[in-house]
């Protein structure tokens, strides 16, 4: 099993980083044995060794399915203007969406990954405070699966694809026959899935301690049986904030005027939901060697390196117990 932890290429993210010895003294602090790294900005000072990325976060869209079949009526309510929208994705028609999944997968290359990470999920920015979604976990999951065809088809570079759950529309890990359908639409040899634990957390908003959300994972994993096999990464981290969702769904707040206010709400709700804090309870452990993944993952959001460095040393001060 690989130990990774996450990391960007944006300026908040590597200005922590002096130099590149800086980031290295820092992975090997933990014995890491590299990053998962989502590549969304430039890296002008060279700061992250290409040797040490082993996998990458593909870039991703929240609310997508619309606008990849074309439904010029939801974009203006979504966007404001059809203008706004072409501005989000780069272009006007679903071949935005295909080019942005092939230049993720040329990063790869270009970083030589064992490994690329796709969210599949779909959700506007009401919909995402409200709970009240469009479409179903079906209809994302079967875009999805015609999505990554029309983008990998005839792709040289073929990295294991790990698909990863969220708590909107898609791939939710809470329903069987939906991951099935997934792994079995996905044309694609080399598939499998990143199991998040803080983002199954989110799909029960009553659990209140991090035991309750240990339980309710392995709930999860017996109901999939056999499908727990094709785990082969993991997201380890936790966040308890059903109580929050449930009070921002009765009491939503005053809708933006322009779309880059309704943006910045979403940002901050989406980082109000899921924290990313170490998972530290008992049985942390025992979880992870009953997945026994290739990958894992830790995966936190900080606001410093000294933050992010107290979050390593209590996760994996818990695993070693």
């Amino acid at each position: 099993m690989k130990t990774l932890t996450n990391l960007t290429t944006s300026t908040y993210d590597l200005d922590r980083f002096p130099s590149r010895e800086a980031l290295l003294s820092f992975l090997n602090e933990f014995a890491l044995d590299g990053v998962e790294l989502l590549a969304c900005d430039p890296d002008p000072r060279d700061i992250v060794p290409k040797e040490r990325v082993v996998g990458q976060h593909m870039l991703y869209y929240p609310y997508w399915l619309d606008f990849y079949r074309g439904d010029e009526a939801a974009l203006v309510r979504e966007f404001g203007s059809l203008d706004v929208c072409e501005s989000v994705y780069g272009g006007s028609s679903k071949q935005a969406l295909v080019d942005r999944v092939r230049a993720d997968f040329a990063n790869a290359e270009a970083y030589g990954v064992e490994y690329a990470v796709f969210h599949v999920s779909d959700a506007g920015i009401g919909e995402a405070m409200s709970g009240a979604f469009r479409h179903s976990s079906a209809e994302v999951i079967d875009a999805t699966c015609e999505l990554l065809g029309e983008a990998l088809s005839g792709a040289q570079y073929r990295p294991l694809l790990l698909l990863e759950n969220l708590w909107q529309p898609g791939l939710t890990l809470t329903d069987p026959a939906m991951t099935r359908r997934l792994l079995e639409g996905v044309p694609y040899e080399n598939v499998g899935l990143m199991l998040d634990t803080g983002h199954l957390f989110h799909m029960n908003e009553g659990i209140a301690t991090q035991q309750e959300g240990l339980s309710y994972i392995h709930r999860m994993l017996d109901c999939h049986g056999a499908l727990t096999e094709r785990i082969r990464g993991v997201h380890l981290h936790q966040s308890i904030t059903g109580g929050y969702a449930a009070s921002v769904r009765e009491h939503p707040p005053e809708r933006g005027t322009t779309y880059e206010d309704r943006a910045w709400q979403m940002f901050e709700y989406a980082f109000a939901i899921d924290k990313h804090r170490p998972f530290t309870c008992a049985g942390v452990r025992e979880l992870i060697e009953r997945i026994s993944p290739e990958y894992l993952t830790f995966e936190f959001v900080t606001n410093d390196l000294a933050q992010h460095r107290s979050f390593l040393s209590e996760q994996i001060r818990v695993l070693k117990a």
